[in-house]
């Protein structure tokens, strides 16, 4: 008996092991403005987002909805550019420095003009894709790492302001003191 007690033990523990894990959703809030950063804007532009990082299929997703800036105020270069004009930065350290862009999200049928402002709801996309499309060397688990220590901001950039016209550090309420002049396009 004890011979067969063995065998379904280790046919339940085999039937357990190859069951894939559950996906992890990472829920992050956005909270834009043009308040600060190192060079604040004074813009009245706000926005709220909530950003998904699904961990088992790592893919993202955005939905942002902004008041004060329509989709034609985009800044043009970015709207035409795969980079988009609405993307995600990782700064050097929690207080600013440089940053490079880590997450792109493209201009097209996603974003929508609701009455003076616009809502970018993407669906989830692949972040490999994208880090692709941006040749950033960050990995997937570096870019979880990063949004969870709040190292990860969110830019809407405009023809008004191509540096970012409002902007959110990820996971918090709290802005980097200076995110940093340096995030070419």
């Amino acid at each position: 008996m004890p011979k067969f007690s063995s065998a379904i033990l280790l046919a339940i523990a085999a039937v357990g092991s190859a069951t894939p894990a559950q996906a992890k959703i990472l829920t992050f809030n956005v909270a834009l403005d043009g308040k600060y950063g190192s060079d604040p804007t004074g813009s009245a532009a706000t926005g709220k987002a909530q950003i998904k990082v699904d961990t088992e299929r790592r893919t993202i997703s955005l939905d942002l909805a902004v008041e004060g800036i329509t989709p034609d105020a985009l800044w043009d270069r970015l709207v035409a550019a795969p980079i988009g004009p609405v993307h995600l930065h990782k700064y050097a350290t929690a207080a600013g420095g440089d940053s490079v862009l880590v997450v792109p999200f493209p201009y097209g049928p996603d974003y929508k003009a609701v009455g003076s402002g616009m809502r970018v709801p993407t669906k989830p996309y692949d972040y490999a894709a994208g880090a692709a499309l941006l040749k950033s060397t960050l990995s997937f688990e570096d870019f979880v790492a990063a949004i969870r220590g709040g190292l990860i901001v969110l830019n809407v950039h405009t023809d008004a302001f191509n540096p970012g016209e409002i902007s959110g550090r990820v996971g918090g309420g709290s802005h980097p003191d200076k995110p940093g002049a340096d995030h070419r396009h």
